[in-house]
């Protein structure tokens, strides 16, 4: 019907497209040294392909997806239950949707339930195809930058195949100021925002990426000042950053 409807139970199909995306990346500790604005830091990400398992060349597999998220989540030294979001693959058809959110469960391994968000961009602008999980990674990106988790759309009703009440897992149906979650350790203390990416590749290919916000004392911000001529501008510039030689 022209529509991908991720997660929803009338979903039958993805949507073909393309388009391109780019990501400039950097070491967090050149970063921070250059006085770069960061958006994210990427925590870690697993890569693997499982279709020598899969039942078909396009067919979904519970184990390979979960493998890669376990994976990503080991390397990025954090716990599932510290995940606030979660940027899905999410292709809408009513086979791969269960499927994924079954990889979920078994790769967060947790007995808590509902404090982690579900959504997917190709509910927006359908499967971009080689660039599609480079839009969901700007689209988590800005999501913690801006620390608001937007609404999937084209939700009837949630597909009836997966639990969703009995899982960590919510899907978001409108936009959602993102809470933060207070650390297992010190409730007085809250824990950084944190997105996991899932890029699912047709064949076997599948990537899990672990994205964090930065450090609120390293954002960047605008600050402005006028002067009548060249010298009085670079005098009010030595005011103001008194390390510029």
């Amino acid at each position: 019907d022209g529509k991908c409807r991720a997660f929803s139970d009338d979903a039958n199909g993805t949507i073909e497209g393309n388009g391109m995306a780019a990501v400039v990346l950097k070491s967090l500790e050149d970063a921070l040294e250059d006085g770069d604005q960061i958006y994210a830091i990427v925590r870690g990400s697993a890569i693997n392909n499982d279709g020598e398992r899969k039942v078909g060349y396009t067919a979904p597999s519970v184990e390979g997806q979960a493998e890669v998220i376990r994976r990503a989540l080991f390397l990025s030294e954090v716990d599932a239950d510290t995940i606030g979001y979660v940027e899905a693959h999410g292709t809408g058809t009513n086979l791969g949707d269960p499927v994924e959110i079954e990889a979920l469960k078994k790769a967060f391994r947790t007995d808590k339930h509902n404090f982690c968000g579900i959504g997917s961009l190709k509910s927006n602008i359908g499967h971009m195809d080689t660039a599609a999980g480079a839009g969901s990674f700007i689209k988590a990106v800005l999501s913690l930058q801006n620390q608001v988790i937007p609404p999937s759309i084209n939700i009837t009703e949630p597909n009836k195949n997966i639990d969703f009440a009995n899982s960590p897992f919510y899907l978001v149906e409108e936009t959602t100021p993102w809470q933060r979650l207070a650390h297992p350790e010190s409730p007085s203390d809250e824990l950084p925002l944190r997105a996991g990416v899932s890029p699912f590749g047709i064949g076997g290919t599948n990537v899990h990426v672990i994205l964090e916000e930065p450090p609120a004392s390293h954002n960047a911000a605008l600050l402005q000042a006028s002067a009548q001529n060249s010298a009085q501008s670079a005098t009010q510039s030595a005011s103001l950053n008194p390390e510029q030689e």
